[in-house]
């Protein structure tokens, strides 16, 4: 793939808009899909957008006329490697987006965005807007930034909880969902690169939890505003495909970023509950070859801690902090809002203890 070699960034004017560079990257994706996403980036207000399709390696030619540049890659390499080759082709601009083609963000997502994080200051890296299941009725939260537990696991806070404010007073969180997120550009060369081992899921997760801790900082924007079809471009993988990724991926990134302590404590917890899922089913081989498939890459994961932990300013327990009393509320198999009542009341409980710290 040819590259081209970006000149330094314009400093914005009131005369020049803020200049984002927006990455999509794409796999046999839907027409309709693809041109609902990039309609809505090219309608953004209060900034000059390039927009950068990156085909990882479809099957067929992707048509994407409102792009200003399609690269094609080779093969599929994963979410990563695509993002990471459309950072490096971006044009001369400040700001990088990083937007799924199954979301649609808001005109003024990228401005409000771009505003937030220069209002931050130089330490903030990235901005979280707020991302909306897509479909019709009351709003449900896709993603109010990311949370990790101290077991390891990770998933979007608030996903599920129907959408009455309760976290429009958060001002920063862990690190922004890869479904729409913006970032200062340096931020990619400050924290790095996203890490291409894991294929799919986690990239986020370990970005995050890299700029963290840090010392960095991610600042959540609840007024823009963004719609996800979740998982419409992964559902093809299925379930079991997907589960073991996403359990190989989280060992992964808890060795090449956490500290030992939690290192062990979360490998002996995976060993714990795939030893039980063996026994009793139902899928009773997923978690031995998540197991396995984690340690043939550890080796890789080790090499990326040595630098990750030497950057490292801030305790384990700031990241996991972010993750207290939150759970999500999302059915895995048809990947919408569960519509329980305990949704609905973790939403008024979140809403109520903003009201108490303001």
């Amino acid at each position: 793939m040819t590259r081209s070699t970006s000149e330094p960034a314009t400093p914005p004017t009131p005369e020049r808009p803020p200049a984002v560079s927006a990455v999509v990257v794409v796999y046999n994706t839907l027409e309709d899909r693809l041109h609902r996403c990039l309609t809505a980036l090219r309608a953004s207000v209060a900034v000059t957008v390039e927009i950068i399709v990156v085909d990882n390696g479809s099957t067929a030619p992707v048509a994407a006329p409102l792009a200003d540049r399609v690269l094609q890659r080779a093969a599929n390499g994963g979410f990563a490697a695509g993002v990471n080759d459309g950072i490096r082709t971006a044009a001369a601009a400040s700001w990088i987006a990083i937007v799924n083609d199954d979301a649609v963000v808001g005109p003024d997502l990228l401005a409000r965005c771009v505003a937030a994080m220069d209002a931050a200051g130089e330490r903030c890296v990235a901005a979280a807007p707020k991302v909306l299941f897509d479909g019709d009725g009351a709003p449900h939260l896709d993603s109010c930034g990311l949370v990790v537990r101290p077991s390891g696991e990770a998933f979007s806070a608030g996903a599920g909880q129907p959408d009455i404010g309760q976290f429009d007073e958060d001002r920063t969180v862990l690190g922004p969902c890869m479904s729409a997120a913006v970032f200062r550009r340096d931020a990619f060369a400050t924290v790095g690169m996203l890490d291409e081992r894991y294929f799919m899921y986690y990239e986020d997760v370990d970005w995050a939890v890299r700029a963290h801790l840090s010392g960095h900082v991610t600042a959540f924007v609840p007024d823009a505003v963004a719609t996800h079809e979740h998982a419409a471009s992964t559902r093809s993988f299925g379930e079991r495909r997907r589960y073991r990724l996403v359990q190989r991926n989280l060992l992964l990134c808890a060795t090449a970023n956490l500290s030992w302590r939690s290192v062990v404590s979360i490998w002996m917890g995976r060993f714990v509950a795939h030893g039980k899922a063996l026994i009793k089913g139902p899928d009773h081989w997923s978690g031995v070859v998540s197991l396995l498939t984690a340690a043939a890459r550890t080796p890789s994961a080790l090499c990326a801690r040595r630098a990750r932990r030497a950057a490292a300013i801030l305790p384990d327990a700031d990241v996991f902090a972010f993750a207290d009393g939150l759970t999500p509320f999302v059915d895995a198999t048809a990947y919408r809002p569960d519509g329980s009542d305990a949704a609905r009341r973790a939403a008024e409980a979140r809403q109520a203890q903003a009201r108490r710290h303001r």
